[in-house]
């Protein structure tokens, strides 16, 4: 799945119980729209078992002002259908100091620098070992 407008884009894939999607560019609520219809319509083949969540995002720059409320839907929408832990691969700071705003904001308030990776191996590492504890 994929899409892409003037401000950025998206594509995402599943490995086993694990959506990893790869944002580039700058996030609008367009996008973030788009990305939160595909992901509901992906996850019903998880028939409500955990599932994580992986974005592999070093090319993401940042959301508009406006696409922060949009992200903070889309995390709470995450929670709410059983996604039990998320990581995340960002190399901008701004990107990384908007996520954490919005964790706190969508009530997933994990320890963010538990969840960011340098690398997908390492992330998805995590993912698993969190999957697994939540056996």
């Amino acid at each position: 799945m994929e899409f892409k407008n003037n401000y950025g884009s998206y594509s995402f894939y599943v490995e086993g119980n694990i959506v990893i999607a790869q944002f580039k560019g700058n996030l609008n609520p367009e996008l973030l729209n788009h990305f939160k219809a595909a992901l509901l319509d992906t996850i019903t083949t998880f028939k409500h078992q955990p599932w994580g969540y992986i974005s592999h995002s070093p090319d993401v720059v940042a959301a508009t002002p406006d696409a922060e409320k949009n992200m903070i839907d889309v995390s709470q929408t995450m929670g709410i259908n059983n996604c039990i832990m998320s990581a995340f691969i960002l190399t901008s700071p701004i990107a990384i100091r908007q996520l954490q705003r919005i964790m706190h904001s969508s009530s997933r308030d994990a320890h963010l620098q538990e969840c960011l990776f340098d690398d997908l191996p390492s992330a998805k590492a995590f993912i698993k070992s969190q999957l697994t504890s939540a056996e």
